[in-house]
């Protein structure tokens, strides 16, 4: 299922839509209980959003620093992103998308300010989740520029290894004191069975 959008002339296509299956996700608690943790990128580069994977995935997204000026900015930059003379690949236009994909509640906005991606100058979280949503009203991506992001999460998410891997870690991991605990049960019981028997 395809929804084709126009944009000065130009036709792109929703997030991910490959033809096959469509790459969405809502919100950041969703991709958290799948697994993935969200990091702050080493760059501020608006581009540099990755996804690595080992065990549980790592979403890497450059800092932000929302305050009152910030709305006005990237919507000046979106404007000049529309201008049908510049020659650009909606690059501010595709962040902004992107971060609304994962933006959905202010829970979402709360994991990204306590994992030191987005630092909250405006207000409340319930506000930057709103004023994310309303940027991005209307705004169509370019559908390449994050795709291989969110194929990689696709992959990631519909993996049956790491599904069952991320909800044992969430079910009986999410607590720091939970983990020390098991451990310290297999250090006793690897010890017991060091032991020479007799």
């Amino acid at each position: 299922m395809k929804r084709d959008s126009s944009v000065m002339g130009r036709k792109l296509l929703s997030w991910g839509d490959s033809g096959k299956h469509r790459r969405t996700f809502r919100g950041l608690k969703e991709l958290k209980e799948s697994g993935i943790h969200v990091k702050p990128s080493t760059t501020n580069n608006l581009k540099n959003i990755s996804f690595y994977c080992n065990y549980l995935g790592k979403l890497m997204i450059p800092r932000l620093l929302v305050d009152d000026s910030m709305a006005s900015k990237f919507l000046n930059l979106v404007a000049l992103e529309m201008c049908p003379d510049f020659k650009n690949k909606f690059e501010v236009t595709s962040y902004l998308c992107f971060m609304d994909s994962l933006i959905g509640s202010a829970d979402d906005v709360k994991e990204l300010r306590v994992s030191g991606v987005l630092h909250n100058y405006l207000g409340s979280d319930e506000e930057v989740a709103e004023l994310f949503n309303k940027m991005s009203r209307d705004l169509v991506p370019d559908q390449k520029r994050y795709f291989k992001v969110t194929e990689d999460i696709h992959k990631y998410r519909t993996n049956p290894w790491t599904a069952a891997l991320a909800k044992a870690y969430y079910t009986h991991f999410s607590r720091p004191w939970t983990f020390l605990a098991f451990q310290a049960y297999f250090s006793a019981i690897q010890a017991y069975f060091s032991l020479p028997q007799n």
